[in-house]
């Protein structure tokens, strides 16, 4: 018996060794190069031209305004007559520092269809003048550029004014 306990254990041994060499995942197959011909490359890329698109007139999108020097400070109000049958927008000059020194005031509507109406107010500038605009019933833009001493002639007013009726409908 005891010369089986060596001979099973080195027989144990062996079939785990077999076993265990057998199980390992075998190398991946390196492929083989094969000489193909290169595929031909276009040498001219067809140009597609796109067709040529309008942009539909609009209002635009209000941009940056700038502010005044204390010294050449003005308020504006702009308000809508509030009548759907003969719609109009009003601008006004609410005074300020700088009504004696501002040269010309530019104000331009601009309606939802991209008419837009440009009127000025010069010197001599007084409270409460006011520039009457006919509009649109929904909303409109108005741009108001100042032109004064030192600083030239800059946006101060850039903004989708809503064209509130006496009667809103909720």
């Amino acid at each position: 018996m005891k010369n089986i306990i060596p001979g099973l254990a080195v027989v144990i041994v062996v079939a785990f060794l077999a076993v265990a060499g057998c199980t390992q995942p075998a190398p991946p197959a390196t492929p083989t190069p094969t000489s193909a011909p290169p595929t031909a490359i276009p040498t001219t890329i067809p140009v597609v031209t796109p067709e040529p698109t309008t942009v539909p007139a609009g209002m635009g999108t209000p941009g940056p305004t700038q502010t005044l020097p204390p010294q050449y400070m003005v308020a504006y109000q702009v308000t809508s007559n509030g009548n759907t049958a003969n719609p109009l927008m009003y601008v006004s000059l609410q005074g300020g520092n700088g009504m004696n020194f501002i040269s010309q005031v530019e104000v331009t509507l601009t309606q939802p269809d991209g008419t837009s109406e440009t009127q000025y107010m010069n010197q001599p500038l007084s409270m409460g003048q006011t520039l009457t605009f006919p509009c649109n019933q929904f909303q409109n833009r108005i741009e108001i550029w100042t032109t004064a001493p030192t600083v030239g002639k800059i946006k101060t007013y850039d903004k989708i004014v809503p064209f509130q009726s006496i009667n809103p409908s909720y």
